[in-house]
């Protein structure tokens, strides 16, 4: 006989052998080890140990007569018992949650290790659809350092339908996100900048501070307290911009961060060469 195997009954930690004596005793109702064996094609050396098992669980009856016989319960009261061992389980784990929180943040850093994640997107697109979409989710704040690859990037996006800043700012006037950019630039990029910052003016309204670096380095991202963008530029690529990392991890997002606090005490808040803000005379005042 072919028994079906049910691969729920693996959840309250049934073994298959225990599983196949289950459903065969449950076709039969009554039987003795022996033919649920035969039956069930479970070896003689596994029966008895499963048959106790079912019965310490309650989804069966044992009957101490000679030969010792099984019987079913009803298919209801199976499944309502296995119902409620799966719950006594959850519940006895939820208790113990406190306590296996304490356990695993007592570990030593060194048994723990440290775990990176890390995305490479690879293209123009890839890196704004994989990685600059990350900023239109985050929570409390954003740190930019842009150049002029990062502006193509945005530009071609947004040319191509993809709405990147219009997400961002969506995101950050829901959640009240504040986000500081800081534009690296040289006298030979600053037109472009100055197209970009008139093209994208009611995009990027919801920027909460703007200032402008003649330091030119290396452009990236710090979403919140532990995530970094860093977009990777080449000159011989004729894109510029062929690849991005995305990386998970608070070490990293604090050094930028650091970073970003620095680079922000030295930009320049105001541009005689550009002579223009965003956001308007008066809200740029404020927001410094």
């Amino acid at each position: 006989m072919r028994i079906p195997d049910t691969e729920l009954l693996e959840e309250i930690g049934l073994t298959l052998y225990e599983r196949k004596s289950l459903i065969t005793l449950m076709i039969f109702g009554v039987a003795d080890a022996a033919a649920i064996c035969r039956e069930g094609g479970i070896p003689t050396s596994k029966i008895y140990r499963s048959m106790e098992k079912l019965a310490q669980l309650g989804l069966i009856l044992a009957q101490p007569t000679r030969p010792k016989m099984y019987t079913a319960l009803p298919p209801d009261t199976v499944a309502d018992r296995i119902v409620e061992i799966v719950r006594e389980r959850a519940e006895r784990f939820a208790a113990n949650a406190g306590e296996l929180r304490r356990v695993l943040a007592s570990l030593p850093g060194r048994v723990r290790g440290k775990y990176l994640f890390t995305d490479l997107a690879l293209g123009t697109e890839s890196h704004v659809k994989r990685h600059l979409a990350h900023l239109a989710a985050a929570q409390k704040r954003i740190l930019s350092y842009m150049e002029r690859g990062d502006l193509d990037a945005i530009d071609q996006a947004v040319d191509g339908g993809f709405p990147i800043l219009r997400r961002i700012a969506r995101n950050a006037t829901e959640k009240k996100v504040r986000h500081q950019v800081v534009f690296g630039f040289s006298y030979q990029t600053a037109p472009r900048l100055l197209e970009f910052l008139k093209k994208h003016s009611a995009e990027i309204h919801h920027f909460t501070g703007v200032r402008y670096s003649g330091e030119l380095g290396h452009p990236f991202h710090v979403i919140d307290e532990d995530m970094v963008v860093l977009p990777l530029d080449h000159p011989f690529v004729p894109e510029g911009r062929f690849a991005s990392l995305l990386i998970r991890d608070r070490d990293l997002a604090k050094s930028l961060t650091d970073g970003f606090e620095e680079l922000w005490r030295k930009a320049m808040k105001n541009l005689q060469e550009i002579n223009f803000d965003p956001r308007g005379s008066h809200e740029a005042r404020a927001a410094e």
